[in-house]
């Protein structure tokens, strides 16, 4: 049996920075997110101003948690990690979103190499870009 954790980070649109998310509310008025850091609550923010990355229930090579969008490394080729909503799974694409997405599972993250993820290193985005 699978145990899937629920775990999120924000990355906040007006600081730039990825944090760990508390507690999550939402209503059909208004969703708001509690942001920490390592050490102290950051803040109450409003959905427009933060961008939700789901833990995928994985981990890297170097024992990193995976998120959605985080940008990883395998097989020598840069990929982003997304949700696949026809296979009801995370998926992978290239860094251009130009292949179609396959699946990502725990044999694939634990050969892979978190990094980045798409608004911290957005240039790693370039497939041309040095990793």
């Amino acid at each position: 049996m699978l145990n899937n954790e629920l775990k999120f980070k924000a990355f906040n649109k007006i600081t730039k920075k990825v944090y760990r998310s508390g507690g999550l509310s939402f209503s059909t008025e208004r969703h708001s997110f509690i942001l920490f850091t390592e050490k102290k609550e950051v803040g109450d923010y409003k959905d427009e101003d933060v961008e939700i990355m789901q833990y995928i229930g994985q981990r890297d090579m170097n024992n990193a948690e995976l998120y959605q969008r985080d940008i990883i490394e395998l097989d020598g080729k840069r990929y982003i990690i997304v949700w696949d909503n026809n296979r009801g799974g995370w998926a992978i694409t290239d860094v251009e979103r130009r292949i179609t997405m396959k699946p990502f599972g725990r044999s694939d993250a634990n050969k892979s190499k978190m990094i980045g993820n798409e608004f911290e290193t957005p240039e790693l985005l370039n497939p041309s870009s040095e990793i």
